[in-house]
């Protein structure tokens, strides 16, 4: 039996509120799941179990050009580094501990910040269309679409860019 604190509570409760708030099934589901890429980090078969049909990545980028999911330009608030990613190499952002600011850093600890193609993949494995948040990238963005494409050339129908 589900008790308020529950995941599945709290989950269950957005989708209902941002249901009867948006009357779109769409955009509820869209914002759900970014709900649960918010609070439990890379947990893409969780919101797949819940019945996510979507999620929404922000794409960022690091010093060297791999394309990676964070929500901000800088690791300050999230890992146990610090710094822009415009400054910090792939290699060394592999080093941080993505989950080291989250309220759930116990759960979570060791958490690496995912790459694009990583989380990718996991969504095309659980059949997830994926929302691309690239928040003012698009000379880069190109080029890693039609990258990504290349190398999953199924990903055409489930991505959208934003």
């Amino acid at each position: 039996m589900l008790q308020l604190g529950d995941e599945a509570t709290l989950y269950s409760l957005v989708f209902v509120v941002v249901l009867l708030g948006t009357r779109s099934p769409v955009w509820t589901t869209v914002l759900t799941a970014s709900l649960y890429l918010f609070l439990a980090m890379f947990r893409f078969p969780q919101a797949n179990k819940n019945g996510a049909t979507g999620v929404e990545l922000d794409l960022e980028f690091s010093a060297d050009g791999v394309p990676i999911l964070l929500h901000d330009d800088t690791v300050d608030r999230t890992t146990n580094g610090s710094g822009p990613l415009s400054q910090i190499r792939f290699s060394d952002l592999g080093k941080l501990d993505a989950a080291a600011k989250h309220r759930l850093r116990e759960k979570f600890a060791g958490e690496k910040i995912p790459t694009l193609e990583e989380a990718v993949e996991e969504c095309i494995r659980l059949q997830l269309t994926i929302y691309f948040d690239v928040k003012g990238h698009p000379d880069e963005v190109r080029p890693t679409k039609q990258t990504i494409q290349t190398r999953l050339d199924y990903m055409q129908p489930v991505s959208h860019i934003c």
